[in-house]
């Protein structure tokens, strides 16, 4: 007799809904087990965390009634990330799905949320543990480590962030398993939980078909000058990136005379201004402000390129971040500057690119200078690359990881009846 596959309720208020544009981890995993045949719910807000605006949920439903499975709740607006509007509209949406879920719980034998989201998981992990519904906690950011970046001195980071890290430590702890986007952060995890026994890390990937078809679609489109070389970031422009490093790397190119080295910098975010102001009063001027671009376009970017560059400061929280995978899977060689050794790792073992030191131009400009010198490395790293994007990031590969951490949690469970 087999066992049934669990009824799974996903808990996300910020992701991109079908249409939206946007193709996150949690949509992508709801995805895909529709199509395995499991019985699947996402509940998220009616705010569009990315856009910053409210959702029109009618014109949704009217627009994708196959989804149908998807519960909206509310979740009140706010403008800034960073803001009491933000924890406000945190605060009420953990409330409204408590709500909910008092409400539908027997429909259900898993619940999957996502951290750093402390608010909701602290809400309703009492209702899940007593209730008998099993609960997978997604570790895709880590709170408090992400204000180390703000708080500069480690004891007045210890003893301001001290009280988030007492609640981010009880949702560790509450969890029946536990999944990650990293070794590193699966390792947060476990440092309070003692109960995860299948625990997993699978990196956030990417979807690869729609980047290559991006890649078709739009590289002819994009000019490019003979003898240039680009050295291209893309995602957010904020303050974890060390994008200011990035620029001044430029500036010492330019007057070293290396004026076909062009910057390429793709996204937009808070900083975003304040770099453009940064470049003009300095006279950079191979660097290039794209701003931001549909996923496609970018990708047809990646592979005009001739190198990426992941850019994170020294003590920022992120370990694997999301767009390296669209930066290996452009098949060119990758400038780390992140201290996640589980990064550098990945850079060193698979030959796809050269670590630098984040904060350090000199250490920047020479990597940099290693990779447009040497063609033949260059070619090398660059197959490397696309080798790691296909083995470690392609979701369609590494997707069925969670989605049999998930039917594991059950096979210990009575709550499934067997065949």
């Amino acid at each position: 007799m087999n066992k049934k596959k669990p009824k799974v309720l996903f808990i996300n208020g910020l992701v991109y809904l079908p249409g939206e544009g946007g193709y996150k981890r949690t949509l992508y995993l709801f995805n895909m087990m529709r199509r395995m045949g499991y019985q699947v719910t996402l509940l998220t807000s009616d705010f569009n965390h990315y856009a910053k605006k409210v959702r029109d949920v009618e014109k949704f439903r009217k627009e994708y009634p196959d989804f149908d499975d998807i519960e909206i709740i509310h979740m009140p607006p706010y403008k800034k990330n960073v803001s009491f509007g933000r924890w406000r509209s945190g605060e009420v949406w953990a409330k409204n799905v408590k709500v909910w879920l008092e409400g539908h719980y027997k429909g259900y034998d898993i619940v999957y949320a996502g951290m750093p989201d402390i608010p909701t998981i602290l809400k309703i992990k009492d209702l899940c543990h007593t209730q008998g519904l099993k609960l997978i906690i997604d570790v895709r950011d880590l709170w408090p480590e992400v204000f180390r970046v703000l708080l500069k001195k480690e004891w007045m980071y210890r003893l301001f962030t001290a009280p988030i890290k007492k609640r981010a430590d009880r949702c560790y702890a509450a969890a029946d398993e536990l999944m990650a986007v990293s070794n590193e952060y699966l390792q947060r995890g476990l440092s309070v939980n003692n109960k995860a026994k299948n625990r997993e890390a699978v990196y956030i990937g990417a979807t690869f078909d729609r980047f290559y078809s991006g890649i078709k679609k739009y590289a002819s489109t994009i000019a490019k000058k003979e003898g240039e070389i680009w050295v291209t970031y893309a995602g957010t422009l904020g303050s974890t990136y060390d994008l200011y490093t990035l620029l001044d790397a430029a500036m010492v190119l330019q007057s070293k005379g290396y004026n076909n080295i062009i910057v390429k910098i793709l996204g937009q975010g808070p900083e975003e201004a304040h770099l453009k102001k940064y470049a003009e009063e300095r006279h950079i001027r191979n660097v290039d402000f794209v701003g931001f671009v549909d996923y496609e376009i970018m990708a047809a970017y990646l592979s005009k390129s001739d190198m990426t560059i992941n850019s994170v400061k020294r003590r920022a929280s992120q370990s694997i971040i999301n767009k390296v995978a669209d930066y290996f899977a452009a098949g060119i060689p990758c400038l780390n500057g992140s201290l996640c050794q589980e990064m550098r790792d990945l850079i060193v073992d698979y030959k796809a690119g050269l670590n630098f030191e984040p904060e350090d131009v000199a250490s920047l400009v020479e990597a940099i200078l290693e990779i447009a010198g040497d063609k033949e490395r260059s070619r090398e790293y660059g197959e490397n690359a696309k080798k790691l994007a296909e083995e470690r990031f392609d979701r369609e590969k590494t997707y069925p990881q969670i989605i049999h951490l998930i039917d594991s949690v059950m096979d210990e469970s009575p709550n499934i009846e067997t065949d």
